[in-house]
């Protein structure tokens, strides 16, 4: 169970990282027209993977962690219910957006505005839930 901690803690490195260079290089080619190529579909392939790769690892974390707790007192505490309730749900919905993302810059030929907005919202569901006073731990 501590690797897939650490595996966790460390993978988000590498996740927000891809994050911020996904949503930057769609601005970047939604603001000039560019056209999409191979460079700016493989970015958004690895993008992908990094997301889903982590939702995964994590949703494993959470059943081992919440199968060896009570969940009684979970909404009542703070810090329980954003490591039990809000952060997977905000993750997932991350993933999410993050998805449709890329789904929608495969289909384009010239990079749209929406790609950016919806990977920009989902690395704001992201950042905004991640526990930082337990991570990296």
């Amino acid at each position: 169970m501590d690797f897939i901690k650490q595996f966790h803690g460390g993978w988000a490195y590498l996740l927000i990282l891809i994050g911020v260079i996904f949503v930057v290089s769609t601005l970047i080619y939604a603001l000039s027209k560019k056209r999409t190529d191979n460079t700016i579909k493989k970015i958004g392939l690895f993008t992908t993977i990094i997301f889903h790769v982590q939702l995964l690892v994590g949703l494993v974390y959470y059943i081992m962690k919440f199968s060896a707790m009570e969940p009684s007192n979970i909404m009542s505490d703070s810090g329980l219910r954003l490591t039990f309730v809000e952060h997977p749900m905000m993750m997932i919905a991350g993933v999410v957006f993050m998805t449709i993302a890329n789904a929608k810059l495969k289909r384009s030929t010239i990079v749209p505005m929406s790609v950016f907005v919806f990977g920009l919202i989902g690395l704001i569901c992201i950042l905004s839930r991640i526990p930082y006073y337990i991570w990296p731990a």
